[in-house]
C-alpha cells in the first residue's frame, strides 16, 4: 500500500474513533512524544499521557453524538514523514442540531518501521482580528471527505 493510502486509512480511523469518542483508539495513532498545539483548553500538549487526558476532558464537552467531517483533505509525503491538513467540522449532534465549529487540521506523521504514529496535530480557528472574535461559521463549497 502506497504512503498516502497508508495515511489516508490511518486517518479514517482517526475520525471514525474521534466520532465515536474512543479515546483509547484515538491515542493507539499518536507517537508517544506528540506535541499538540489544540485550539482548546491548553496552548501546547506534551506527551500521550498529557494528550489523553486533553482527549477525554476535550470528548467530555461533546459526550452525545459527536461529529468530525474532513473537507479538502490531502497528503504529502516524504520517505518517513507525512504530513495530512483539512478544513475540518467537527462538534456534536444536540436535539438534532449541529453544534460545533470549523478548524484547519495538520498532523505530521512519522513512520518507525511499518507503523505511522501522529506525531505533532494542530488545530486552530480563524478570528477577526478587528473584534479578535472566532470565525465558527465558514461553510466551504466542497463536500467531505469519504474515506472508502
Amino acid at each position: 500500500m502506497s504512503t498516502e493510502r497508508t495515511i489516508k486509512e490511518l486517518t479514517r480511523r482517526w475520525l471514525k474513533a474521534a466520532a465515536s469518542n474512543d479515546v483509547e483508539a484515538v491515542m493507539a495513532l499518536y507517537h508517544p512524544a506528540i506535541r499538540s498545539f489544540d485550539a482548546i483548553l491548553a496552548l501546547q500538549v506534551e506527551g500521550a499521557p498529557a494528550y489523553r487526558e486533553h482527549w477525554k476532558k476535550c470528548m467530555a464537552s461533546c459526550p452525545a453524538d459527536p461529529f468530525f467531517e474532513m473537507y479538502d483533505y490531502k497528503v504529502e509525503t516524504a520517505d518517513s514523514l507525512a504530513v495530512s491538513h483539512s478544513l475540518t467540522h467537527c462538534g456534536a449532534t444536540v436535539e438534532g442540531e449541529q453544534q460545533g465549529g470549523w478548524m484547519r487540521v495538520t498532523q505530521v506523521w512519522e513512520r518507525d518501521g511499518d507503523q505511522w504514529q501522529i506525531l505533532h496535530e494542530h488545530f486552530s480557528c480563524p478570528f477577526n482580528p478587528e473584534d479578535m472574535s472566532l470565525i465558527m461559521d465558514w461553510q466551504p463549497e466542497h463536500t467531505p471527505v469519504r474515506f472508502s
